[in-house]
């Protein structure tokens, strides 16, 4: 049976993972086909339509999903996998339909985002983890007096979601736990001083991005972080195990971005990063199921926790990987990332709309405030807030 994914990235860990299921299943052999995520939308749509798509496909989380399923393209899974019952309800909510509330996918993974940062680096410089922004801001400005570039950040030639994900990690500590709540009632919109507030700070620490910003994208800010060039990146856990897939000897670690108060919380942005599920056309429907079961496993959980270096979907698991001890650590004080879990559901969505217009509000060639008009604009043709 045939299982696409976009995670080129983890090509040789979800190998191992599933060569060590094939070995206790000798009945079953899963092809893993992986697909660049910048493709892989396009390819799954088009082999779906033609009748010809893949037995498992990976699947986007929340708005994303929707049209697959209400084009038929999927089977519920909730009387299929019972291994959904022991998932995290926050990463089963990326798999849920609107239109029934039926779950289309096994979620593997609840993403937290924060501050990765070089250990040897900050050690050289003589810093430690900053407990507010005021110390975050002496540190970029201690780094860049050393010679090194403090924050990598790019979002040129159609990489925008990376700078979205800037907002992710340092929003939380600005508009607090609340918010999200908050924009779901109605009671606040994307002009609201705190959001413009977190699209303000991203144009800040402009001078402490790398010489060049407006022409770097996501790829080349990564080379900048794992090639030790620059001391912090700002991400999701997804890309802890690439960083260690890049460079072995990379010694890094990660934090949430720190409150502006001292004493303060430091709250984390998390979401259900997407989910396996069985596509409608599949002829190995039995053999999927048993796939799509393993991926639902504790057995399952633990590996991708130790292979990958991601938060696994499922509660209970004890990570090895120290970096990922760290973000579990961090899911204490999580909120929902707000652009995603929220604005994602309909067209156009916030993120289309941010990734389009941050790199022009850090370089100065748009608002903050023109941009947040921009996104409550946007969304107001379909989203309708619940009081």
């Amino acid at each position: 049976m045939s299982l696409w994914t976009w995670r080129t990235d983890d090509k040789a860990a979800m190998q191992q993972i599933f060569a060590g299921f094939e070995a206790k299943n000798p009945g079953v052999k899963v092809k893993l086909n992986f697909i660049p995520d910048a493709d892989y939308q396009n390819r799954l749509g088009v082999a779906l339509r033609g009748g010809k798509g893949p037995d498992i496909a990976q699947l986007k989380a929340y708005g994303e999903l929707q049209p697959l399923v209400n084009a038929g393209y999927l089977k519920p899974l909730d009387d299929k996998v019972p291994e959904l019952k022991q998932l995290s309800p926050s990463a089963l909510e990326g798999a849920k339909a609107k239109k029934d509330g039926k779950y289309y996918g096994v979620p593997y993974s609840t993403v937290n985002m924060g501050v990765y940062y070089n250990k040897a680096l900050f050690a050289k410089a003589g810093l430690s983890v900053p407990k507010t922004y005021a110390e975050f801001l002496k540190d970029c400005q201690k780094l860049k007096a050393a010679g090194v570039t403090p924050i990598a950040a790019g979002g040129a030639d159609g990489t925008g979601w990376a700078m979205e994900i800037n907002t992710g990690v340092m929003g939380p500590g600005i508009y607090g736990p609340d918010f999200y709540q908050e924009m779901m009632t109605g009671k606040a919109k994307f002009t609201d001083p705190r959001f413009v507030k977190v699209l303000q700070r991203v144009k800040d620490l402009a001078p402490y991005y790398e010489d060049g910003f407006s022409g770097t994208d996501y790829t080349a800010a990564v080379q900048q972080f794992v090639t030790g060039k620059a001391a912090m990146f700002f991400g999701g856990s997804y890309e802890n195990g690439s960083f260690k897939a890049q460079n072995p000897n990379l010694k890094f670690s990660i934090f949430p971005f720190p409150p502006d108060q001292a004493g303060g919380t430091a709250y984390t942005s998390s979401f259900s990063d997407g989910s396996y599920g069985l596509v409608s056309t599949s002829k190995h429907e039995t053999a999927a199921l048993k796939v799509l079961r393993f991926i639902g496993s504790a057995d399952f959980a633990k590996e991708f926790a130790d292979r990958l270096g991601w938060p696994p979907a499922r509660d209970g698991v004890t990570p090895s990987d120290p970096v990922l001890k760290e973000m579990v650590a961090m899911q204490a004080h999580s909120m929902p990332y707000v652009t995603l879990v929220g604005f994602r559901w309909q067209t156009p969505t916030a993120s289309s709309i941010l990734q389009a217009g941050i790199v022009d509000v850090v370089t100065g060639r748009k608002t903050p405030q023109a941009l947040a008009a921009e996104m409550d604009k946007g969304v107001s043709a379909w989203f309708k807030p619940t009081p």
